[in-house]
């Protein structure tokens, strides 16, 4: 009987030991990392329900591989085609707080530019882990990729595809450098014509493919312009995102016609540039950088990338 009772003893000191190693790797694991705003952020170890608060999350997630992970995504996170499959959790700026909750993410990404700090504050009341991104130019993106490869235990992957998007940004700057820089206008819509100024990420993308935005000194980051002020900028390459409604560009062709005096509509030098290419801090920005640079500068060479 004695016999016994030391055996069952030793069996439930055994199993406690095995359970409180478990629990102890778990606590050991978790760790509190800072965020790109200074936020202290509580993560576990390796993050299994993921959520995506903005499509270029969501684009950074897929690139490194965390797409059985990811769990709930925006509305408007459309690309890669898969993530269209995913759970939606709402608006862009308006997700629903409750159906994040129902997902039991142990991870929620957000970014600085676009979700709200409201938004942010209450998923932290809640007690569900928060780190919020702020990418506001190229290094910034490559710097955000490398962060959620940290917090994902993506680190590896992370490495890689840094090092991939830097060589063909330093391709580029090796081809540009000495050449002359042409005067580009980014138009985003028709009513009233609105362009992209300084500190957006779309002038610093112009820049980084070798042209020179027209508004890049402007201060307001999304200024609207007139067509004297266009005029006056004499842009010699135009680029506009297209509208969904208007697939043939109709709209855009008949608005420049007016203008054949601006070297870019005497030249025919008027190009699209997809919106969600310029306007995602995602892997997918040097996709645009290198669209730009050919449309800039025919002659450079771009591997895998035609004319």
């Amino acid at each position: 009987m004695r016999k016994k009772l030391i055996s069952s003893n030793n069996f439930l000191r055994f199993f406690l030991i095995v359970i409180l190693t478990i629990f102890c790797q778990e606590i050991s694991c978790a760790r509190t990392v800072t965020d790109e705003i200074g936020r202290s952020v509580n993560i576990s170890a390796t993050p299994k329900r993921i959520v995506s608060l903005a499509p270029g999350i969501t684009e950074t997630l897929y690139a490194l591989g965390l797409d059985e992970k990811i769990v709930g995504v925006t509305t408007f996170c459309d690309w890669p085609a898969a993530a269209r499959a995913k759970t939606r959790i709402g608006g862009f700026t308006n997700p629903s707080i409750e159906k994040i909750v129902s997902l039991k993410p142990d991870l929620i990404i957000a970014t600085a530019d676009g979700n709200r700090k409201d938004t942010v504050r209450q998923l932290e009341r809640i007690g569900l882990p928060v780190y919020v991104t702020n990418p506001s130019d190229t290094n910034g993106i490559l710097k955000s990729i490398s962060h959620i490869g940290e917090i994902t235990n993506r680190e590896k992957e992370a490495v890689k595809l840094v090092e991939s998007l830097q060589k063909r940004l330093n391709n580029i700057t090796a081809q540009i450098q000495h050449k002359s820089k042409p005067r580009v206008f980014f138009q985003i819509g028709l009513e009233p014509v609105i362009t992209a100024g300084r500190g957006t990420l779309i002038n610093e993308v112009i820049g980084r493919a070798g042209g020179v935005n027209i508004a890049g000194l402007d201060a307001a980051r999304y200024p609207r312009y007139s067509a004297e002020g266009i005029m006056a900028g004499a842009p010699d390459i135009i680029l506009f995102a297209p509208m969904a409604n208007d697939k043939e560009f109709a709209a855009v062709k008949k608005f420049w016609k007016e203008f054949g005096e601006i070297p870019a509509v005497k030249n025919n030098k008027i190009f699209p540039i997809k919106t969600d290419l310029i306007s995602r801090a995602s892997p997918r920005v040097f996709d645009a950088i290198e669209i730009m640079a050919l449309i800039f500068h025919p002659d450079i060479k771009i591997p895998g990338r035609k004319k």
